[in-house]
């Protein structure tokens, strides 16, 4: 890199159709907040299927679950409370009032970001909490579905199919993946 140079990706948003940038940062790598549209990542390397890899886009839409922006807000509520700063502190709740209209979007917005992805230029990264989640994108044949983090060697983490319907519920899988109660071990998490 050079100095004053920024390295960026510019393109179309597909919802409302006006300029995207993402910027390389070095502490959060390729991201993109999309004035309260759509968030973005670029995503180089794909998960990995034993040995197998993947052809994938290189632009994913952000997709958070409930649980994720719960999980987000409680965070940021911790950080307002401990925050001494009066103009930081009404900086970090309208943060939160920002998350909490973003409740329901995930779900809302499946089928709309299912039909983006149907042609190949985006794929679909789904923050499900906790660390977990998973990518979902066309290929030349098929949806191509990946868990990561995690939940990366669950046995339903994988998902390949030329059927719609199958890769809008394994979406919806992993926007609700951890509103049911999950056992680890001998431990019931909430």
């Amino acid at each position: 890199m050079q100095i004053g140079f920024e390295p960026k990706i510019v393109f179309l948003c597909p919802l409302c159709h006006k300029d995207v940038e993402i910027v390389y940062s070095r502490s959060e790598g390729w991201t993109s907040d999309h004035g309260g549209c759509l968030n973005f990542s670029v995503i180089r390397k794909t998960p990995t299927f034993g040995d197998k890899e993947f052809r994938a886009p290189l632009v994913f839409i952000d997709l958070e679950s409930d649980f994720a922006v719960k999980e987000a807000i409680d965070e940021l509520r911790l950080l307002a409370s401990e925050e001494v700063d009066s103009s930081k502190r009404s900086k970090i709740e309208a943060g939160i009032r920002r998350l909490e209209s973003k409740i329901g979007f995930a779900e809302k917005k499946t089928q709309e970001l299912l039909g983006v992805i149907r042609g190949g230029t985006y794929g679909l990264r789904i923050v499900s909490g906790r660390s977990s989640g998973a990518l979902v994108w066309r290929g030349e044949e098929k949806f191509i579905g990946m868990s990561y983090g995690i939940a990366q060697n669950e046995e339903a983490g994988v998902m390949f199919t030329s059927q719609e319907e199958e890769a809008k519920s394994f979406i919806l899988k992993w926007i609700h993946y951890w509103d049911l109660a999950k056992v680890v071990g001998k431990k019931v998490l909430p």
